[in-house]
């Protein structure tokens, strides 16, 4: 049982829904609880995902979770944010004690970066990952394996990343038109200042006016009262709003370069999701993106603090010549194709069939 509090939409919960579902193929029961207030907003946010439909559960509290692993006669209650850490371990511990379940930690980023220091949140971030001796962590990036471990002295297993092909693929009839122009996009969120709205807001309005008539910039990830509210300025650039998964990849099928202008990222989803639909990414340098990107191969790995830094990566995509830059989205349409969610799920089930014993 994956254990996600959360609404959807996100990445890591974009993650647990694709690898629940290789999961299921496999064979295997899987459940996803959600806190009762987000389970429609779940099964909404993912509807192609119909073999799960009735694997979405709600509950609330430690008490209400560890009622849903009895009744469902759940082995492996798998937590996905430091706060279901917390309610995990505590439905084992109050409420599971009698029972053979054990307990796992998907990291899904470094989630005291998230608060600010001292915080209650930061605290109870950082104590999510030795909140029980018996928690067992597991990533998807080197990076993020080695900052949990470096900083709280605990071991993190490392699992496969994936991506769902079935909707993230390239489209080369569309790449094939000389009619397109060169297209730039950027996933703006408001409410994240690690995702650098207004730099992402600052850069693709540059773009759009140094290249005005020759390379159309677009953003989407928000709605635009979301831009107007954070005092966002973007000048020349096509905003499409929130999309959903499926029109986030029709989207990518026409970009020529994407840009994650992000602080860090500790995975990267949508960029990697960007490459397999044959759009070459901006990375930050800072974090696990190197996992996948390439500098000058297939992506273009930046000090994303500067911008001068960020212009001269984009500035060079643009000055190639076409072949060049077709070479470059046919590598990263490679590099995105070595991600699938049934290579994840095996990872994950190698880890809970032998990490547990091992441990």
């Amino acid at each position: 049982m994956f254990v996600l509090p959360v609404s959807g939409g996100s990445g890591g919960a974009n993650s647990v829904f694709q690898e629940a579902d290789a999961i299921l193929r496999f064979g295997v029961p899987v459940l996803i609880a959600a806190n009762t207030g987000n389970v429609m907003s779940l099964r909404e946010s993912y509807r192609e995902f119909q073999a799960l439909a009735g694997a979405i559960v709600g509950f609330d509290g430690p008490e209400g979770l560890a009622a849903l692993a009895l009744q469902h006669d759940v082995t492996t209650l798998v937590a996905t944010t430091n706060q279901s850490v917390h309610t995990v371990v505590m439905a084992r511990r109050e409420h599971l004690a009698d029972r053979d379940v054990r307990v796992a930690y998907y990291v899904q980023d470094y989630e005291p970066l998230f608060y600010p220091y001292g915080s209650a949140e930061w605290n109870g971030a950082r104590a999510s990952y030795g909140a029980d001796p018996d928690l067992i962590l597991f990533a998807k990036t080197h990076w993020l394996q080695e900052v949990v471990e470096a900083n709280h002295g605990v071991s993190v297993h490392k699992v496969e990343a994936s991506i769902d092909h079935g909707e993230f693929f390239p489209d080369f009839a569309v790449r094939a038109d000389p009619t397109r122009p060169l297209t730039i996009a950027a996933m703006l969120r408001p409410s994240t200042p690690r995702r650098a709205p207004r730099r992402t807001a600052r850069i693709l309005s540059t773009l759009a006016h140094e290249f005005e008539g020759k390379v159309r910039c677009i953003s989407f990830g928000c709605e635009w009262q979301d831009v107007f509210r954070h005092g966002l300025v973007l000048t020349g650039v096509d905003h499409r709003g929130r999309l959903t998964r499926a029109a986030t990849a029709r989207l990518l099928r026409g970009v020529d370069l994407f840009l994650d202008l992000s602080d860090y990222q500790a995975f990267g989803r949508t960029a990697l999701e960007g490459m397999s639909c044959g759009a070459v990414p901006v990375v930050p340098i800072h974090g696990g993106a190197g996992e996948f990107a390439i500098d000058g191969d297939n992506a273009f790995l930046v000090d994303t603090r500067h911008d001068e830094a960020i212009l001269a990566a984009v500035r060079g995509f643009i000055a190639l010549p076409e072949r060049e830059r077709r070479a470059m989205a046919l590598s990263a349409v490679d590099t995105g194709y070595r991600y699938t969610p049934e290579r994840a799920a095996l990872s994950e089930l190698r880890l809970l069939s032998t990490g547990f014993a091992a441990a």
